[in-house]
């Protein structure tokens, strides 16, 4: 039976060098009690953080798995993402500790490998990227490159498969709405699942001990088919002491809306998203998009594409989902991105995960840091800063059709929607479209074998993958080849003899009528 502690006398109980499964929820009980403690008494260090999703802040301020970048407390990171955490990331950059990513859909699903005592991950998710063993093997700095192997290659019926090896689970951290008197977990007022079960599952697998945050103690025994985590996997229970320390998300500490408990009214949630150059990307993508499609939106200007969609009356011809295991409703973006207002159903990121690795996606609209001529694109890092690959790795790589949706150039551009096209008064510093990417993230040639159909959308043209690299097939009105195009990439793509304009109704400052198109399609 589950024990009632402090967040203190939890944490108290984990050992020096443990390995520590955190599921990414905002835990903020739990969370600071670990450099508290720490702090106080010299222990536990030199742990081994495991996490799967990113969780902010977006600064340095001590919140989310920020509470974990101290030295000496953290020794070693496997994680999914890391950057939206500055003060992990500064740990990373400057080799004070050890430092894996890994998938975010291969991290949850690798729990459930663990919890059942399996010899590891099977899966092609992560070939020619930075995470396949002939690249990086998942490796983010110096101090990490005498580490072992964490990700093994194989060949299995003549095909290339990569094993994730189990990982060490010592503690985990998870967190729900309710523990009954058995430490069984309810998650009915908390606004994503996650990897909640799992990761105890796994941990419970290993001998070790599960902390569980939880917003209220029950008096009598929880409702058999609210429990998502049975209290067999439980064995600490602490209670938030405030709402602020059991948030729906960072910067949102309760909204009803995202655990469906209110419907609202989207029409006075949504202002109408503002003619820019990045309404212009955000439609064109949104003009692939087909009744019934199930579409996954990633993180920053792919999130305008829901906006979009419900700006031209589109929104309940699709459904959008989220890879934390949120369907349907308005997904949320920038900050609070995971949760979305009036969900329709919620499950398990792992269980998300089989969904997408299975081609259950129709499309996906993702962002772009980098693209270079073979098609690769890098999104998970730039120069020293570090990013990790989220979920992209696993969501490129198994929908057919996908979107990369970007600016053109970065840092300081000035691009103006006027006169039904586009004019571009000042151009970014930096070039997106490159000569070889940093980190290869989404692999072109992966994508060309698969017979994928990939776009890269930005605001003044539009790229599609051949077999032989990237070919330019549209250019926005007001937009010179020559000067605004091939003169600000790093290599020479090809062009098609078909070049076309792009659609003059993307530029008007007035819906494009994308329900009539659906209706025709």
């Amino acid at each position: 039976m589950a024990k009632v502690v402090t967040a203190d006398e939890a944490v108290a109980q984990i050992k020096d060098g443990a390995s520590v499964l955190v599921v990414p929820m905002p835990s903020e009980e739990v969370y600071p009690a670990f450099n508290r403690v720490f702090e106080a008494t010299g222990s536990p260090r030199d742990l081994t953080f495991i996490w799967a999703a990113g969780l902010g802040p977006f600064s340095p301020e001590r919140k989310g798995m920020n509470h974990f970048g101290y030295p000496g407390l953290m020794k070693r990171v496997i994680g999914a993402h890391f950057g939206l955490n500055h003060e992990v990331v500064k740990l990373i950059a400057m080799n004070q500790v050890e430092a894996y990513n890994i998938p975010q859909g291969v991290m949850c699903q690798l729990y459930r490998e663990m919890a059942a005592g399996r010899p590891g991950l099977l899966t092609r998710v992560g070939l020619g990227t930075f995470v396949d063993p002939r690249q990086d093997g998942g490796r983010l700095n110096e101090r990490t490159r005498g580490c072992e192997d964490i990700v093994e290659l194989l060949e299995i019926d003549g095909r290339e498969m990569l094993l994730y090896k189990p990982l060490k689970a010592d503690v985990g951290v998870i967190r729900g709405t309710a523990a009954d008197p058995s430490g069984n977990i309810t998650l009915e007022d908390e606004a994503i699942c996650m990897e909640n079960l799992e990761g105890a599952m796994a941990v419970k697998q290993q001998g070790g001990i599960v902390i569980a945050q939880v917003e209220r103690l029950l008096d009598g025994p929880a409702h058999p088919h609210d429990v998502r985590i049975p209290g067999i996997f439980v064995d600490y229970v602490v209670v938030a002491q405030s709402r602020q320390a059991h948030p729906h998300t960072l910067f949102v500490e309760h909204d009803p809306s995202y655990t469906g408990t209110v419907r609202v009214d989207l029409a006075k949630e949504i202002a109408p998203m503002p003619m820019t150059w990045e309404k212009v990307l955000c439609r064109r993508a949104a003009s692939e998009l087909r009744p019934g499609h199930k579409v996954n939106l990633g993180v920053g200007i792919p999130m305008g594409v829901a906006q979009v969609a419900y700006e031209e009356g589109l929104l309940d011809a699709l459904v959008l989902n989220t890879e934390v295991g949120v369907i349907g409703g308005l997904p949320q973006g920038g900050k609070n991105f995971g949760p979305a207002k009036n969900p329709s159903a919620f499950m398990s990121q792992a269980a998300m995960f089989d969904f997408y690795d299975g081609g259950g996606l129709n499309v996906t609209c993702v962002g772009m840091a980098q693209v270079d001529r073979e098609g690769n694109v890098n999104v998970s890092k730039i120069g020293p800063k570090i990013i990790g690959t989220g979920g992209f790795v696993n969501i490129t790589q198994a929908t057919k059709e996908v979107i990369f949706c970007g600016e053109f150039t970065a840092v300081g551009a000035d691009v103006q929607v006027a006169d039904g096209g586009l004019r571009i008064a000042q151009d970014g510093k930096v070039a997106k479209f490159v000569e070889k990417v940093e980190q290869i993230t989404f692999s072109g040639r992966y994508a060309r074998e698969g017979g994928h159909n990939v776009l890269y959308v930005t605001e003044r043209c539009v790229f599609k993958l051949v077999p032989e690299g990237l070919l330019l097939v549209e250019i926005a009105p007001g937009v010179d080849l020559e000067r605004d195009i091939l003169g600000r990439m790093g290599f020479r793509p090809l062009v098609s003899p078909d070049l076309k304009a792009m659609d003059t109704a993307l530029f008007a400052d007035h819906p494009m009528g994308l329900a009539a198109r659906f209706v025709k399609g």
